[in-house]
């Protein structure tokens, strides 16, 4: 019988990881993929993003259709990598105002979230100043 495959010291070196279109429930950002590049996780049932901070390799992250509610704060020490977040209908009401500072962050689409109508004016005035793409829509 074999044992399971741990990501983190099995693959190493693993730098794209696509897990879309599963069950998977919860966190995923545990444990640490040092050198993961880009990471595919739409259409599951993921409910946060803490650990994504530890990524510092990640340059694509795509959350689409999960059930992520708040993005941490954490997620800054991705601002010289990360250049693209793809989190389309999630749970989402509001986006921290420091992503405006993700000196590496060109887009970022946010469309069939729970933001409301004064929060997404804000958001638009917010991100109209920066060099950072903000979508509604796919």
């Amino acid at each position: 019988m074999n044992d399971p495959v741990t990501l983190s010291s099995d693959l190493p070196n693993l730098q794209v990881l696509n897990l879309a279109n599963n069950k998977l429930q919860g966190n995923i950002f545990q444990p640490t993929l040092v050198y993961i590049r880009e990471l595919y996780l739409r259409n599951n049932s993921l409910t946060c993003m803490d650990g994504i901070g530890k990524h510092k390799s990640l340059q694509r992250l795509d959350l689409d259709s999960n059930q992520i509610s708040s993005i941490p704060l954490e997620i800054m020490k991705l601002s010289s990598t990360l250049k693209q977040i793809t989190m389309n209908n999630n749970l989402l009401n509001h986006i921290p105002y420091q992503m405006t500072n993700m000196g590496s962050l060109e887009s970022f689409s946010v469309g069939r979230n729970n933001f409301t109508s004064g929060e997404r004016e804000y958001l638009i005035k917010l991100f109209s100043s920066s060099p950072v793409k903000l979508y509604f829509s796919n």
